[in-house]
């Protein structure tokens, strides 16, 4: 009989995109397995080998540690499932047991579970997870993607001088400023390149006045959707979000702003080229101050941002 194995993961797109490299790899050595994730459901017929489902209630915990040989869980302090599911598993079978303990500090091989996974926070999340199914489980079959098959009837790249621009995030704070975006996507329309903004359906309402400086702004009801418009792109170029790992998972080249380069080493998208803006490190940054991550936006130019995407298009 195959062995069954669960992976919990965060609910944002992008742990769910990277944790599917766990599942994937999972599937590949015999392993029956189903990913536990709220958000990627619309794309499950991007992956049909790796079923996904929702969050189970309080109440299914028990049959949750009776369905299953083995268990990868990330930690996630504030969900009281998680918790419950960690602390009953390690109690009854701890080898079985194995928690991702994901956070971006020099200092994690000090946190608890860290020895379940070793975790290098210097490398992306993608790599953490083959390293995981290499050095840890001792799978022969390691691959480098989240398992991702493109439905029938799509051309990759058909459209290659389309650029999605994707100008929002999870919060506030990582988004690199609208006038900024707007005066990129000019520049590249000078070059022949056509921008497509893609905010998201909560931040629409910020964005529609971008169509009247000549920019399509448009909405998808769900992730298969966009999926299949971003499949069929030539670039994208966004925030530090879901959207542009589901871009790299599908071997688009991506163009990321992030405020800082020690959280782009693990969060940054990693399946395809890609190019993760940052601030200069020589901008203070001492605890007091933290010039660079308050003001980080101001210290990524447009210029930098044009010269990235010329690095990136040659890549």
């Amino acid at each position: 009989m195959m062995p069954r194995a669960a992976v919990f993961s965060h609910n944002g797109l992008g742990d769910g995109i990277n944790m599917l490299v766990l599942s994937h790899n999972l599937h590949l050595n015999g392993f029956v397995v189903e990913t536990y994730q709220n958000t990627m459901g619309s794309m499950q017929n991007w992956f049909p080998h790796l079923p996904v489902k929702p969050y189970p209630p309080m109440e299914e915990l028990s049959s949750v540690l009776h369905a299953y040989d083995w268990y990868f869980v990330v930690w996630n302090d504030t969900n009281e499932f998680v918790l419950r599911l960690i602390e009953e598993g390690k109690r009854r079978f701890p080898e079985r047991m194995k928690v991702i303990y994901i956070y971006p500090s020099p200092n994690i091989i000090n946190e608890p579970y860290y020895s379940d996974c070793l975790i290098d926070p210097k490398l992306s999340l993608a790599q953490n997870m083959r390293n995981l199914c290499e050095k840890v489980m001792h799978f022969p079959k390691i691959a480098r993607g989240s398992g991702l098959i493109a439905p029938e009837g799509l051309i990759f790249r058909k459209y290659p001088k389309r650029v999605i621009v994707h100008p929002t995030s999870g919060r506030e704070s990582k988004n690199w400023p609208k006038e900024k975006f707007v005066k990129l996507a000019g520049h590249l329309k000078e070059e022949g390149f056509l921008s497509v903004f893609v905010p998201g359906m909560k931040e629409m309402a910020q964005w529609r006045d971008v169509a009247i400086q000549g920019f399509e702004v448009v909405d998808f009801p769900s992730l298969d959707e966009l999926a299949r418009y971003i499949y069929e792109s030539g670039y994208l170029i966004g925030n530090d979000s879901g959207v542009g790992h589901l871009a790299s998972a599908l071997g688009i080249r991506t163009l990321i702003f992030c405020r800082r380069k020690a959280v782009s080493k693990l969060w940054g998208p990693s399946f395809s080229e890609s190019i993760v803006l940052t601030p200069n490190r020589l901008i203070p940054n001492i605890r007091s101050l933290r010039l660079r991550d308050q003001y980080w936006q101001k210290f990524i130019s447009v210029n930098k941002a044009r010269r990235g995407f010329e690095i990136l298009i040659q890549m």
